[in-house]
């Protein structure tokens, strides 16, 4: 029985390092797990250490990893949990297998590319260790996009890579390190699509390292709904047409998520993003909302993220049910509070209920309020620039009454009620 536990592990392995491309497929590197786990935590509310990780993927265990901790990962391919992968994969591939028969990953409805606004610990990824990468002239690195406002909207990359020598080159379209393809440096056009609106800073890599960046930022037209099953997945489902916004409230209720194919039996996720040029500095604004969890899935840990991307990095509040806060979390600027290690207590609520969230900001001192209680405050010193978009992940869906966006001078920049009458 461990043999056949341990070969399901080494699956779930090999599945994770295809879909995320570990060390371009030669191998996986710290700088892989450390963006795993960051990923992980955004997104199940689970954090997994970076030691733990590592004692993951080196196998030989005197024990075997926690169940919790294998859900986590699974979920990341899409999977309910643990025993749904053990299930759906009752053939594993062992690790001493030569040549393992292809595996199934599960099916996933629609199409798209997932561009995530979420950041977790930073909008840009890093160096490791010595660069190889040998530069000795400019660097050119440009986007044009197809169409105005909304998605999908293509656009266009020129480049130079004449004065660069390295091994690999690649575009990436947002912060998202699963989201680059590899191009060719003798040319120097090359075109990628974004299905999701919002601000991004597309990174023109080599060997690794960032050598160029380019904002792009796609204006959404009006509110977008999307529900996914894995946000490392390439595809989700959208509500183009469909009417969601009633009783004066957005909401994705049970019949419109048949409707449109969303298999509720499975763990998904879903993201209502709004996106412009709001004008309003990060340095100072009030942000408010009316927000639920709704009963779409049976979760004993149920959570929600609020997110405000800047035009450097984000603010973002996870609120998780009560008795789960160790899944709570906080980003204002550059400070990251994790309930992992932070006494987060006061961001676990009734999530069914409907909940007043505030951010605050005056003189980039960031203050947190719930139902009208200030929780938790932090000065940040980076500038953030100026507030480009909204998000809200759901666990299963929510709904949302309520949002407003005021200015440095008190003034509404941005609100919406969603037809409420006065």
């Amino acid at each position: 029985m461990e043999n056949i536990e341990n070969d399901h592990i080494a699956l779930c392995k090999k599945l994770l390092e295809e879909k995320f491309s570990f060390g371009n497929g030669h191998g996986y590197t710290q700088k892989d797990l450390e963006q795993l786990s960051s990923y992980i935590e955004e997104h199940t509310g689970y954090y997994i250490s970076l030691s733990t990780l590592k004692r993951v993927w080196k196998g030989g265990y005197k024990t075997q990893p926690q169940l919790a901790t294998l859900n986590a990962l699974v979920q990341v391919l899409g999977y309910k949990n643990w025993q749904d992968f053990k299930l759906q994969n009752r053939k594993p591939i062992a690790t001493e297998d030569k040549n393992p028969p292809r595996s199934k990953t599960p099916l996933y409805v629609a199409a798209g590319i997932v561009v995530v606004l979420v950041v977790v610990l930073a909008f840009s990824f890093g160096k490791s260790g010595a660069s190889t990468v040998k530069i000795d002239g400019p660097v050119t690195f440009t986007a044009n996009k197809t169409v105005d406002k909304g998605v999908p909207n293509t656009f266009i990359f020129n480049y130079d890579l004449s004065h660069v020598q390295a091994d690999s080159f690649f575009i990436q379209q947002s912060w998202n390190a699963f989201r680059r393809e590899r191009i060719d440096p003798k040319k120097s056009v090359y075109t990628s699509t974004y299905y999701e609106s919002g601000y991004h800073r597309a990174k023109l890599i080599a060997n690794g390292d960032v050598i160029a960046t380019q904002p792009v930022h796609i204006i959404s037209d009006g509110w977008e709904p999307h529900v996914y099953y894995t946000e490392a997945d390439d595809r989700y489902i959208d509500f183009k047409g469909e009417s969601f916004i009633a009783d004066s409230m957005l909401h994705l209720p049970m019949e419109l998520l048949k409707k449109r194919g969303v298999d509720t039996s499975r763990h998904f996720m879903s993201r209502i993003s709004h996106s412009d040029e709001y004008g309003v500095s990060s340095d100072n604004f009030t942000f408010r909302t009316r927000l639920r969890s709704d009963h779409a899935l049976d979760s004993n840990c149920p959570w929600m993220n609020v997110i405000l991307v800047t035009t450097e990095n984000i603010f973002s509040v996870g609120m998780v049910g009560k008795g789960c806060e160790t899944g709570a979390s906080y980003k204002l600027g550059e400070i990251y509070r994790s309930g992992k290690d932070n006494n987060l207590s006061k961001l676990g609520i009734d999530l069914y209920e409907w909940n007043d969230l505030e951010i605050r900001v005056k003189d980039k001192k960031a203050t947190i309020f719930i139902n009208g209680e200030e929780t938790y405050s932090e000065f940040f010193k980076e500038d953030l620039g100026n507030i480009m978009g909204l998000a809200y992940i759901f666990e299963g869906t929510g709904s949302i009454k309520s949002v407003q966006l005021k200015n440095d001078e008190g003034e509404i920049s941005f609100e919406d009620d969603f037809g409420a009458k006065p």
